[in-house]
């Protein structure tokens, strides 16, 4: 199980993040979120993150100038893209950044949303599957996904937290998770307590 922690925007919670496992911390550059981050301050961050561990910056239809700004800064090992980015838009950012893998975001609502994400397959590293409201905490119908097959990789997304992830691993069958706003309990701010509930929780799945 590889799980990815996102939204993170202070030492404390990284580094309790960190201790207990996540494969990949992200960053949030979206002005819009609660968990929106300056680069700067990402940077700061982003020294304490251990070279096994991925660096992901999420961002919503970013232009190339902000993603050379976050590239410089964090030094990524992902783009997170969470918005309407379309092939022409993922091409485009491959050929201005091959050393970054691509990981794209799909809000589904029903099955017919989930084979449009087979557009996308030959392009991305990975696929995420969230609800229509991105970090919102709320869940969807992850039975969606039991036997759905891409041929790619994907992270499940929306409303996970340490209550509800094992009887969602057994609905939709993921190997990878991303989780948000379910390591909250206030809104944008990561708490170290929830990070090691559902890390140990998710740990014995």
């Amino acid at each position: 199980m590889k799980v990815k922690l996102c939204g993170f925007s202070e030492e404390n919670s990284l580094k309790v993040a960190i201790d207990n496992g996540a494969d990949f911390i992200g960053f949030v550059f979206c002005q819009k979120s609660p968990r929106n981050i300056l680069t700067k301050q990402a940077a700061h961050l982003a020294q304490f993150v251990p070279k096994n561990i991925a660096k992901v910056a999420v961002v919503v239809d970013a232009n190339l100038d902000l993603l050379q700004e976050i590239y410089d800064n964090l030094k990524p090992q992902y783009f997170q893209l969470h918005g309407n980015e379309n092939r022409q838009k993922i091409i485009e950012i491959k050929q201005n950044f091959p050393k970054i893998k691509i990981i794209k975001a799909l809000h589904i609502q029903n099955s017919q949303n989930l084979e449009q994400s087979l557009d996308f397959v030959d392009l991305v590293d990975f696929l995420l599957f969230d609800n229509k409201i991105a970090g919102s905490g709320k869940v969807w119908d992850f039975s969606l996904l039991k036997n759905f097959k891409c041929g790619k990789d994907w992270f499940l997304s929306g409303g996970l937290n340490s209550n509800n992830i094992l009887q969602t691993l057994a609905q939709s069958g993921a190997r990878m998770v991303d989780v948000s706003s379910g390591i909250e309990e206030i809104k944008g701010i990561k708490s170290p307590k929830l990070i090691t509930e559902f890390m140990h929780k998710i740990r014995l799945s």
